[in-house]
């Protein structure tokens, strides 16, 4: 109500604070004089519905007064020594479901925006408020439970899993079994207007493996297999193995996991494995029900080349025995290698494009054999590495010429397999030269040369050291122009390594053991 000498005026829940009067006379008037102050916003609680609930937790609360802040990340809502966690939150209401606690557990204490207020309106953790499951029993999908003050409206959860509810009444509820791991689970009813029940009656869900097919296969690997049973976990936590070898999981279902067999270095005619699903709620082993089979198993004995560019279109030629006459798949890394000939001792495909230098196995995959074994690792491992040597290497215009600036950046690895001209600049700029280990001598030759960024100039490594002949040779003269910081006929290094391993020398010094005289054709040493 408003009159020439007074007003009366009501206002929504503020956060807890002061707050200025104004007063605004309308028609252009302005705002009025004041000597009112400021108006203070308490926090209060006046309401907590409901006003009890289940000593297991899980009942949603609502708090009723002023003062909060509005804002969920500043509010806090603690019942004695348990969190109730909040859902949301205005200046004049607080949502949150509460935690465990037992009867008496303590005053309700309300933090917002820095200020706390212990409530004069209590909220009481009761027993006889608390919904109770005395039984559960599980029939096929089916799981019955008995017990008490389910409600109306009852939920069911099994460790975070819901169980559908099917049918309930305040003392029994049936619902049906999600597809789970095998494992104990916690049978825990939700009752909207009271909260949760206790969770000490368990519901058993079997963990079993009944067979596994194909039942033999390759020492190569690569055969795909399909494990059937029940209760077997989706994650990613869960593991097969054969002969105690991780078994590639394809797909996985509660009652079907599909893997890929491992290879298996045993050299006998045969091998039976036993196969094994792992998971976090348990194991369960199948015996002798694999058998890795050499009269299967194909056989790779050589390829050639051993190298090519990431760039793919090498033509690589693999020898070996057991291959299918079609139907074979290559694969180099992951990168398929297209078939163009194939018959059962010789496989000739194309490489494709590969994401970076990487060494690795050549894999053939024969139709209904699986993998090939490797009768020598070494002559069928296929190096992905772009050669200096390749135009396709400097995008098919040619391999760099003398007095140009080359350079090499992040994410490429280039392997010098040739002597290079006098390059004016030579600049490593995040990726990788590496001297070929396999070239008798390999001289590289510039007037500066600047390793940054991450950059690698390699030759050798401490595991592999380089036994051939490197020379890295500077060019320049006196009148050359410096390069900042470091100079001419330089080799810079601005956050990069230079990393150089030679053949190891025991002796690198010694004593003549007699005289040496002008002319002789000998000498005798110490060492």
């Amino acid at each position: 109500a408003v009159t020439d000498t007074s007003l009366s005026f009501s206002f929504t829940a503020l956060p807890a604070g002061k707050y200025n009067i104004i007063i605004n006379v309308k028609g252009g008037v302005g705002n009025a004089q004041s000597s009112l102050g400021q108006l203070s916003s308490n926090m209060e609680v006046s309401a907590i519905s409901p006003s009890s609930g289940s000593i297991h937790g899980g009942q949603t609360i609502k708090i009723t007064g002023g003062g909060f802040s509005g804002n969920i990340e500043d509010t806090e809502v603690a019942i004695g020594a348990t969190n109730c966690t909040v859902l949301s939150v205005s200046p004049g209401e607080i949502t949150c479901t509460t935690s465990a606690c037992s009867e008496g557990c303590g005053d309700m204490v309300v933090t917002s925006n820095g200020v706390s207020k212990t409530s004069s309106v209590p909220f009481n953790y009761q027993d006889s408020s608390s919904p109770t499951v005395t039984s559960a029993s599980g029939a096929a999908s089916t799981l019955t439970i008995v017990g008490t003050s389910f409600g109306s409206n009852p939920s069911v959860s099994l460790s975070g899993s819901e169980c559908t509810v099917t049918s309930s009444t305040a003392t029994q509820v049936t619902c049906t079994i999600p597809g789970i791991a095998g494992g104990n689970y916690p049978v825990i009813v939700h009752n909207p207007d009271l909260g949760n029940s206790n969770n000490d009656v368990l519901l058993t869900i079997d963990l079993l493996l009944t067979s596994s097919t194909p039942s033999t296969g390759s020492y190569g690997g690569g055969t795909l297999l399909t494990l059937a049973g029940k209760g077997f976990s989706s994650d990613d936590t869960r593991n097969v193995t054969v002969c105690d070898l991780p078994c590639d999981v394809q797909s996985s279902t509660t009652t079907e996991i599909t893997c890929i067999s491992p290879s298996n270095p045993d050299s006998g005619s045969t091998l039976s494995c036993d196969v094994a699903v792992v998971q976090a709620s348990g194991s369960v082993t199948l015996s002798a029900a694999f058998t890795y089979d050499a009269s299967i198993t194909p056989a790779i004995t050589a390829a050639s080349p051993l190298r090519g560019g990431t760039g793919g279109g090498t033509l690589v030629t693999i020898t070996g025995t057991g291959f299918a006459i079609s139907g074979n798949k290559v694969s180099i890394a992951g990168s398929v290698c297209d078939i163009a000939t194939e018959k059962p001792t010789e496989i000739t495909c194309y490489t494709n494009y590969h994401n970076g230098a990487i060494e690795a196995p050549i894999i053939v995959d024969v139709p209904g054999q699986g993998y090939a074994r490797h009768s020598d690792l070494a002559q069928s491992t296929f190096y992905y590495i772009d050669r200096w040597s390749s135009k396709w290497t400097w995008g098919g215009l040619g391999v760099p010429l003398a007095n140009e600036m080359i350079v090499i950046t992040e994410g490429q690895t280039i392997l010098l397999d040739v002597d290079t001209p006098v390059l004016r600049f030579l600049l490593i700029n995040g990726g990788t030269l590496m001297f070929d280990k396999d070239a008798p001598s390999i001289e590289l030759q510039s007037e500066y040369i600047l390793v940054a960024g991450g950059g690698k100039l390699q030759i050798g490594s401490e595991e592999e050291p380089y036994e051939n002949k490197a020379l890295i040779t500077m060019h320049g003269n006196v009148r050359c122009t410096e390069m900042p910081v470091f100079g001419c006929k330089v080799i810079g290094i601005r956050e990069g390594s230079l990393d150089i391993h030679g053949k190891y020398i025991p002796v690198t010094w010694t004593h003549l053991a007699q005289t040496a005289n002008a002319g002789d054709t000998t000498i005798t040493l110490k060492q």
